[in-house]
């Protein structure tokens, strides 16, 4: 093929929030996945798995959850190595790998503190580079939700780029070219923008992907910068979608991606690359502000996850509740691991960003206590460091409680929701047993404000279907509804 200097990347974001009782581990049985025990069993085998035989995660650009990647490698680790194998060969082969990091709890970062931000992202790189070997040049935000802290983090620990919707920028933007956003602390991020109408063609017209000779001759050309290509410059077509598109949410859809990729854009033109090799070809030469805080899903900044908007249908007052209670909890929470913690950790929070390592077995025990354990009592005090190894697994399931899925849909009364509050629980169980001190009273009173339209129950409800634990792992659960007014 003539070289055209028309480049198409496919970016996958594959991700599947933690659905495992935070208790047992365990995912509970999900009657919705059809003949499958649970969901990620049903998308695993209708997208992850053939996917990854046709070799397509060494010819798209992709990030891998961490909860997903987690699952994979204890449930499914054939999967999961062709996964990561896809980038290591195209590392070879390019010189650049294709994955991308994410920020580790799919937490929407706008709505987060500047601490938990920074948790979030070191997590996220901590997690990859265990996992595919390197450091990550680019990162995946949830639901591609900004403010320019969240970016400012992000290149302070060394991120080059990111991915967004073209409506993020603050002023009319060609998506065939990265651009340059200079942040607060006069630090640089690199963004690349999807193309929009493919984008969305794909994510929900189903006719748009019936054919992958038919998309490449004529989907793609039309989206090409005409100016740009008399002028013998190089462009790129970004098409960006939740991966789970192809063959779980659209049946086939695997084989389209694979053909697309193998044939049919070669053929009609297009060399495909992945957004680190692109910026091996075109480094981006144009500065651009951006809407914050915006998403690629809501078009009310991030409201769809905090005050509620009309991006989900229906009454959706539940979601500032359900946000109030999760921050109270996690103020309280805060307050009481810097208090226990003082004295015994030198920096609670630097702590904290290391302890994901410990618990997966990623650092060993000696090297996190001398270098967080203050004094290092830790030998002559087990006692001392089962209590802040409680208190730190606490601020783990602190930050799984924000799981975005928790606010993204219309409804309280739902799997997602719960989940959130089901790690809030544990959350709540570890400061118990770390601490013992009872935050469970505080929560559930406050959950009793977000209520669903659809089926009248409250976030207290949904706290007390969740199955019941042993008396040591939480305090007992009293009467904790609102007093009827005298």
């Amino acid at each position: 093929m003539k070289a055209t200097g028309q480049y198409l990347c496919v970016h996958g974001h594959f991700y599947q929030p933690p659905r495992e009782d935070p208790f047992t581990g365990q995912i509970p049985h999900e009657p919705g996945a059809g003949h499958f025990d649970n969901f990620n069993e049903k998308i695993t085998h209708e997208c992850y798995l053939p996917n990854a035989m046709a070799g397509v995660f060494e010819q798209i650009s992709f990030d891998l959850g961490p909860t997903l990647a987690s699952w994979l490698e204890a449930r499914h680790p054939d999967v999961y190595q062709r996964i990561i194998e896809g980038d290591r060969r195209h590392r070879e082969r390019y010189g650049v790998g294709n994955a991308l990091a994410q920020a580790y709890n799919h937490t929407i970062l706008p709505l987060a503190s500047p601490r938990d931000k920074r948790t979030q992202i070191r997590w996220g790189l901590t997690d990859f580079a265990q996992r595919f070997g390197r450091r990550a040049e680019g990162m995946w935000l949830a639901e591609t939700a900004i403010d320019l802290e969240s970016l400012d983090l992000l290149a302070e620990a060394g991120v080059r780029y990111t991915v967004l919707a073209p409506w993020q920028a603050a002023g009319p933007v060609d998506p065939t070219e990265p651009y340059l956003t200079r942040l607060p602390s006069g630090r640089e991020i690199i963004v690349f923008f999807y193309n929009g109408p493919l984008s969305g063609a794909v994510s929900f017209d189903h006719e748009a992907t019936s054919n992958a000779d038919t998309f490449a001759s004529s989907s793609l050309p039309r989206q090409i910068n005409q100016a740009k290509r008399e002028r013998h410059e190089p462009q790129l077509i970004t098409i960006a979608t939740d991966g789970e598109l192809y063959g779980h949410h659209k049946s086939f859809r695997d084989h389209f991606l694979a053909h697309l990729l193998g044939e049919s854009a070669r053929a009609n033109g297009f060399e495909t690359v992945s957004l680190a090799r692109y910026l091996t070809i075109r480094q981006p030469t144009q500065v651009i502000e951006l809407n914050t805080p915006s998403a690629w899903s809501c078009t009310h900044g991030v409201a769809r996850w905090s005050a509620g908007c009309s991006c989900t249908e229906g009454d959706s007052s539940w979601k500032p509740a359900l946000r109030h209670a999760l921050d109270g909890l996690a103020r309280r929470m805060n307050e009481i691991f810097e208090r226990e913690a003082a004295g015994n950790l030198r920096d609670p929070w630097a702590a904290r960003d290391d302890y994901l390592a410990l618990r997966n077995g990623w650092m060993s025990h000696d090297t996190f206590w001398s270098r967080h354990g203050a004094r290092w009592r830790w030998l002559r005090n087990r006692a001392l460091e089962a209590r802040m190894l409680r208190l730190l697994e606490a601020q783990y399931f602190g930050q799984c409680m924000y799981t975005s899925c928790g606010f993204f849909f219309a409804d309280l009364d739902g799997i997602e929701p719960a989940n959130d509050i089901a790690y809030a629980r544990k959350a709540i169980s570890g400061v118990w047993q770390g601490a013992g001190i009872d935050l469970q009273a505080q929560f559930v009173s406050d959950l009793e404000h977000a209520r669903s339209a659809r089926t009248g129950a409250t976030g207290a409800d949904l706290y007390r279907r969740l199955p019941s634990r042993p008396a040591d792992e939480l305090p007992p659960l009293g009467d904790t509804t609102d007093e009827p007014a005298a």
